[in-house]
């Protein structure tokens, strides 16, 4: 996958952040660099570029989701 933005590890090297992060520490790559597809799926990225806030739902675990609940003794009868 080709890189879009420019992106930053952090120290840790755990995390790709975006160009003015606090948190980014050493250069990854700038656009057209080549990004293996196995980092650009550890890091989450999409189309060579971080996902848009918000824009990437979390992983399924795969636990079961919980029932819903409604309001104590709704749909009940009293």
């Amino acid at each position: 996958m080709k890189c879009t933005q420019r992106l930053y590890l952090t120290a840790d090297r755990e995390k790709v952040v975006g160009e003015g992060d606090a948190s980014a520490a050493t250069l990854y790559a700038v656009p057209g660099d080549e990004i293996p597809d196995s980092a650009a799926e550890k890091f989450g990225l999409v189309d060579g570029a971080l996902p848009a806030k918000g824009g990437k739902a979390p992983a399924n675990k795969g636990g079961k989701a919980p029932a819903n609940k409604g309001a104590e003794g709704e749909g009940e009868a009293k």
